[in-house]
């Protein structure tokens, strides 16, 4: 963060971070870089230098042609993984602990006479050039995504009521465990992360992450608020997690959202321009398995039904001594861009 308080640069998150480097409601936060090349070079366009501290360059998923960055861009990377230095198509790669590399750029920044020439570089050259004080030139505040309005009646939910509701009541140091593919873009949107460990994931394609991993988080952190995320595909995969978090007491909120299919899958589908050749579930209930495995479960079907329940639980999430699944029915939403 001094770093780039120091240089007034923006700050990407990783395509497919599995956790947030960089306090999300900071002003200097640009967003989470996408993951498909065309959209990665708009992102990165006009900058003459990116670097990646402890970040792979970039991951990207599915597979498409052309350059990470546009011609001119230049790209160095700080990690302590050999094997990533290999292979990022970096122009730089510098195998060192990267809060060392990280610590050691800061105190050469805080140096005499070396701030505000390095702000106004970083500013596009604006008029902080001249200034003596060493202090980075300012960015503007990234807009915060506005709630979208409840759905009117006999219209379904979608994903981002729920996030939006969540925003609305997660104190700052809830750590949210998401795996929900398809609606992820519009969850980093609209819930940042504002403390350390805020935000984790699973870095890969794999799913039946976060019920355990949710778990054992709120385990570990048994003073913080953990709220998993989880899409109705996912969950299945590890649906018996939830007895684990039951037996032992840990008060994890399971928060699945039901569309009744992989939607993340039709998705990709759709960018094959062919018809998903797998079945909906949208007759399973996973309230009723969770109830069964001795996990507290609730279904909800209803926007304000959604907003009663979360106003009974998150305000006493940090000292809950039980887990609780909402199973929230959702429409499936189309491919999200904020």
């Amino acid at each position: 963060m001094e770093i780039a308080e120091r240089l007034g640069a923006p700050v990407w998150q990783e395509p497919f971070g599995a956790r947030a480097g960089f306090p999300q409601d900071h002003r200097l936060f640009a967003g989470h870089l996408p993951a498909d090349r065309p959209r990665l070079r708009r992102a990165l366009a006009g900058h003459d230098v990116v670097v990646a501290i402890g970040a792979p360059v970039f991951r990207q998923y599915p597979f498409m042609p052309g350059t990470l960055v546009e011609p001119g861009t230049r790209v160095a990377v700080v990690t302590d993984e050999p094997a990533e230095a290999h292979r990022s198509p970096a122009d730089l790669a510098l195998l060192a602990p990267p809060a060392a590399v990280s610590r050691a750029l800061a105190d050469l920044l805080a140096a005499p006479g070396r701030g505000s020439s390095a702000g106004a570089a970083a500013d596009g050259g604006a008029t902080d050039s001249g200034r003596s004080d060493g202090a980075a030139p300012t960015r503007p505040p990234r807009e915060r995504l506005p709630a979208p309005p409840p759905p009117a009646a006999g219209e379904p939910m979608r994903a981002g009521h729920v996030f939006a509701a969540l925003a609305e009541r997660l104190p700052a140091d809830t750590v949210v465990v998401e795996e929900s593919p398809s609606s992820r873009p519009e969850l980093e949107a609209r819930l940042p992360a504002r403390a350390p460990l805020g935000f984790l994931s699973a870095a890969m394609g794999g799913l039946g992450f976060a019920l355990p991993g949710a778990t054992g988080v709120r385990m570990a952190l048994p003073d913080r608020p953990v709220v998993a995320v989880v899409g109705d595909g996912s969950a299945i995969y590890q649906i018996q997690a939830v007895w684990s978090a039951a037996r032992y007491g840990v008060g994890v909120l399971f928060v699945v959202l039901a569309n009744g299919r992989y939607a993340i899958m039709d998705r990709l589908a759709e960018r094959q321009e062919q018809s998903a050749p797998w079945p909906g579930f949208e007759d399973i209930r996973l309230a009723t398995v969770a109830a069964g495995f001795g996990c507290p479960a609730r279904r909800v079907e209803d926007h304000a039904e959604l907003l009663t329940v979360l106003d009974e639980v998150v305000p006493g999430l940090a000292g809950r001594g039980e887990p609780l699944l909402l199973e929230v029915a959702v429409e499936a939403d189309p491919t999200f861009a904020p």
